[in-house]
């Protein structure tokens, strides 16, 4: 894997960067503002934006979309991200019920340590999930998640009809 320097990420826009960080070069960031804490881990073709506090052995997988544009996005230590885990600080209003333009829901994410995601889940503004907390593929958080929390998506289920 081809790396990112110490130098490269403080210029990105980091203001510190732990010992044996490893990012990827084919990990793109925008507008950066925040840390990354020892050994952590960030993959090919993640996208980054915004405030983060990226929280020692952290691994963020390819695919994975963190927008801290709305608030701060935090990562306990040895929070696991799957592929396509997307967290978003700042969405449309999807609750509001009006014609024309939709206003904007914000606030930080806040993940604690030792919690895991799997593929596809989608965290939204506001999200605080505790520590130690599994949540299965294709989950979506939007308010809080106790301590030790484990989680899985219903999923689709298969009906006979008439």
């Amino acid at each position: 894997m081809d790396l990112l320097s110490r130098e490269e990420l403080l210029a990105i826009g980091f203001t510190a960067v732990g010992e044996g960080v490893r990012v990827s070069r084919r990990a793109v960031f925008y507008v950066i503002e925040g840390s990354i804490g020892d050994g952590a881990r960030i993959d090919d073709f993640a996208i980054l934006t915004g405030q983060l506090e990226i929280g020692p052995r952290t691994h963020i997988s390819p695919f994975c979309f963190l927008g801290g544009t709305g608030g701060r996005i935090v990562l306990g230590e040895g929070v696991g991200f799957s592929t396509h885990v997307s967290v978003f600080t700042k969405s449309d209003d999807y609750q509001q019920q009006a014609d024309g333009p939709r206003g904007k829901v914000e606030g930080d994410v806040v993940i604690g340590p030792h919690t895991i995601f799997g593929a596809q889940c989608v965290i939204l503004p506001g999200a605080e999930v505790g520590r130690n907390c599994s949540i299965g593929v294709g989950c979506v958080i939007k308010d809080k998640v106790a301590d030790g929390g484990r989680y899985v998506s219903m999923g689709i289920r298969s009906v006979q009809l008439p």
